[in-house]
């Protein structure tokens, strides 16, 4: 009977953990900005390294690739 009723409770606390941690991870708060890259046209995470300015602007880009594409020639890339 001791046995079942530590059993029981481990259990019942690994879930109220669980669930914890899941609501947390799920935040809004914690989740990143998105943008689109304006050379490949992919959703992207706003990453600072990732980005460049333009005309008062920042882009954000999937690629160091992309970036130098867009750095070379933003008007290709920009629609204003």
């Amino acid at each position: 009977m001791k046995r079942r009723f530590i059993a029981i409770l481990i259990v019942v606390a690994v879930v109220a953990v669980s669930g914890s941690m899941i609501s947390q991870s799920q935040s809004p708060s914690q989740k990143p900005q998105k943008a689109v890259d304006p050379v490949c046209g992919l959703m992207v995470d706003k990453l600072p390294e990732l980005s460049a300015t333009y005309k008062g602007d920042t882009y954000y880009f999937c690629s160091a690739a992309d970036q130098k594409k867009f750095k070379d020639n933003p008007g290709k890339y920009v629609k204003k």
